[in-house]
């Protein structure tokens, strides 16, 4: 009985002890969450709200001080006048997205199973990230008249404006902003299938395509999903692209649009509808990409 109370008292005092620090530790964690909370719901949060709430007021009355003037007309005008404008987006992501994966399977097959500097060649592909302006002004100081490619533009007979500003150079360039984020996807996928897989279709008489078609492409499909996804919802807002490289066709981008709208003619109404619209194409298609994107992590 006694060697029981013997024990039973350290434990008594030290249960205040214990109690204090779960509470300082409780404490701490709290001190650390609110900033990061306080911090989203001010800069991600509110401004969201903020954006759907213009989006469903007149031109610029949003601003004025006699106060706003609601309306749904501009979600109508979106649904009307500027569909054509969402689908020229939509298509030029989508072009940017097939360029990226036609390109983008072989680069990262070489790139995961025949280069040596792996990691050198990734370093490199860390260029275009830095920027789409960077890509787009560039490409239109190579393709205007006396640029690099006068040559052979020249011995193909081709006038530069013709390709300057078009579809191919708007797609061209989008595809390599976005370029890093196919190989990158398909190459994760393609890490975690065993070669000896491949080995083994060769053995069984398998040709390449089939191969391909059997054992790779089954295999790394949530990689290139993932990775197809996130270029599209990248490309959904591309703005530097069509303004330098495209004609007026691929200009009624609507990020472009939204741009003109609201910057040039200062219709906010419309102008953050375009730009609900994009949010919505963005995080829908961001959505499933991160969904797929962690079946390639694990696959």
């Amino acid at each position: 009985m006694a060697d029981q109370l013997t024990l039973i008292q350290p434990m008594t005092l030290a249960a205040p002890e214990l109690r204090r620090r779960e509470r300082n530790t409780r404490l701490t964690t709290l001190a650390l969450v609110v900033p990061a909370i306080l911090l989203t719901l001010l800069f991600l949060y509110y401004p969201l709200v903020f954006i759907f709430q213009m989006s469903f007021t007149l031109a610029d009355s949003f601003l004025s001080p006699d106060g706003s003037i609601f309306t749904i007309q501009n979600y109508i005008a979106m649904t009307g006048r500027y569909l054509p404008n969402v689908l020229v987006t939509i298509k030029l992501a989508a072009l940017s997205m097939i360029v990226n994966l036609v390109f983008g399977f072989p680069f990262a097959y070489i790139l995961v199973r025949k280069v040596q500097y792996r990691d050198l060649v990734r370093g490199f592909m860390v260029f275009p990230m830095f920027g789409a302006l960077y890509i787009a002004f560039g490409m239109r100081f190579i393709l205007l008249p006396g640029g690099m490619a006068t040559p052979l533009f020249k011995l193909l007979g081709v006038q530069n404006t013709a390709v300057l500003y078009s579809l191919p150079s708007v797609v061209f360039a989008m595809s390599i902003f976005t370029f890093p984020f196919m190989v990158m996807n398909i190459g994760t996928a393609l890490s975690n299938v065993d070669p000896t897989l491949e080995e083994a279709a060769t053995c069984l008489g398998a040709r390449p395509w089939q191969t391909f078609g059997r054992v790779l492409l089954p295999l790394t499909r949530a990689g290139i999903v993932a990775g197809s996804l996130m270029v599209f919802g990248w490309n959904v807002g591309a703005f530097a692209e069509p303004l330098l490289l495209g004609s007026i066709n691929e200009q009624k981008s609507l990020a472009w649009t939204l741009y003109q709208r609201g910057v040039v003619q200062t219709d906010y109404g419309l102008s953050t509808t375009m730009g609900v619209v994009l949010l919505i194409l963005a995080f829908t298609v961001t959505y499933f990409s991160l969904r797929y994107s962690r079946g390639a992590l694990v696959e």
